[in-house]
């Protein structure tokens, strides 16, 4: 990092923060443990230098972080936790963490939101220190709570550790990687262990690039694409005019009366406002096989297979999109039911095509077909008819509970058609 973003992360840093993290924050993404037959019994540090060298299984980084750690432990050292700190690109996590301990034989990953990063000082952030100022780090750890400077090196102590290291290792990219070694040796490590950890960790870098890159693009498409689309790009799906026939649930939603709100609200307070209602129906969608397709203002539109109707209970959705829209944001003056009534939603289940289609140099993954011109005719329609939740009669048909608004005349359609919603 420059001097100037690394001056920029100390004041950032500075800045009143608030300690307490959500769960979503620390976001475990991968767990392993390596059978004790299946872990090296002997090993040099000449040959894990070699190894590193060779080390091509992009989408397997914790199983091959793991073995790493369990050569090092065949070849001598005193190891009881190794760490592999990156940063990464990503609008909701500022980095990703790979940790191998030896007590318990296992190695997991996490994804570590922004929000973590901006509640540590920069002074008490070890992993700021060493990504970004490339500072070596080493606390000897048999040492009072008021001598140790970082709140992980309290807990290293009481898991047995003695001595804890801390090396910044180069990277292609803007900020280092931070590995960490830990040993609970009474006398901590000697010199030539440290030298022979430092040459292994600058071999680990070029496998370390890679793995990375695999997974910034990774992130940036499921992110951005979501998690069943961004993989098919990554596989070379994106050729103009090929795409998929299938069945699904269509889903379009919207915040009514936007305009008026956005003309009495800060900017600020509609933003948290729209996070908090989209991350709930996001939650729901994910939860139940769907895919968001794309944010259209203060709406989106998304995609389930046919397992998706399971999540169109109208009546308990409606009660936890209400809860969440509203979610002690609204202004004063304003009922709590405000919030339920304002999200809308339209489904519709039926034959659609989903593939890249092409706008002038650039490629959009969306779905097209009547289907869709119908779900935006029922949202519509929902409007005037002052419902929050409107189904097809296709979608009604997998459904219970729903009762019929009757026949109605759609923009467009030449027939009119049936129109439901929960009763």
């Amino acid at each position: 990092m420059t001097g100037t973003l690394l001056e920029k992360a100390r004041d950032a840093s500075r800045q009143p923060r608030s300690s307490a993290f959500l769960p979503e924050h620390i976001r475990v993404v991968g767990r392993m443990t390596r059978p004790p037959e299946r872990r090296p019994v002997h090993d040099t540090i000449d040959n894990i230098a070699d190894w590193l060298l060779e080390w091509r299984q992009l989408s397997e980084g914790i199983a091959s972080f793991d073995e790493f750690a369990w050569r090092l432990v065949a070849a001598g050292m005193p190891l009881i936790r190794v760490t592999l700190h990156t940063a990464t690109l990503h609008p909701q996590f500022l980095g990703t963490t790979i940790t191998w301990w030896r007590d318990t034989a296992e190695t997991a990953q996490v994804m570590i939101a922004h929000e973590v990063g901006d509640a540590i000082p920069y002074e008490k952030n070890p992993v700021y220190r060493v990504c970004y100022g490339r500072e070596t780090l080493r606390r000897r750890l048999d040492l009072p709570d008021d001598e140790l400077d970082f709140e992980v090196l309290i807990e290293l102590r009481e898991r047995g550790g003695t001595d804890y290291i801390a090396m910044p290792i180069d990277s292609a990219y803007a900020a280092a990687y931070m590995l960490t070694f830990v040993t609970d040796r009474p006398r901590g490590f000697r010199e030539d262990e440290l030298a022979d950890l430092a040459r292994v960790g600058r071999r680990l870098s070029i496998a370390a690039d890679r793995h990375n890159q695999y997974w910034i693009t990774h992130n940036l498409l499921c992110a951005y694409l979501g998690a069943n689309t961004g993989p098919k790009v990554l596989t070379g799906q994106i050729r103009r005019g090929t795409g998929m026939e299938l069945t699904a649930v269509l889903w379009s939603s919207d915040l009514r009366g936007f305009t008026e709100r956005s003309d009495r609200l800060p900017s600020e307070r509609m933003i948290a406002l729209l996070n908090v209602l989209f991350e709930a129906q996001a939650a729901e969608i994910r939860a139940h096989g769907g895919e968001i397709l794309k944010f259209i203002g203060d709406g989106s539109r998304d995609l389930s297979d046919r397992r998706g109707r399971r999540g169109c209970n109208g009546r308990q959705n409606r009660r936890r999109y209400g809860s969440q829209s509203d979610h002690r944001r609204r202004p004063p003056g304003r009922s709590a039911g405000d919030g339920g009534r304002a999200a809308a939603r339209h489904r519709h289940r039926a034959a659609c095509r989903h593939g890249p289609l092409r706008q002038y140099r650039r490629l959009d993954f969306t779905v097209i077909g009547p289907a869709v011109n119908l779900v935006s005719r029922i949202e519509n329609a929902a409007k005037m008819l002052g419902q929050p939740i409107v189904v097809s009669a296709d979608l009604a048909a997998a459904l219970d509970g729903v009762v019929s608004l009757g026949r109605h005349r759609l923009r467009g359609l030449a027939t009119p058609q049936e129109l439901f919603a929960p009763d």
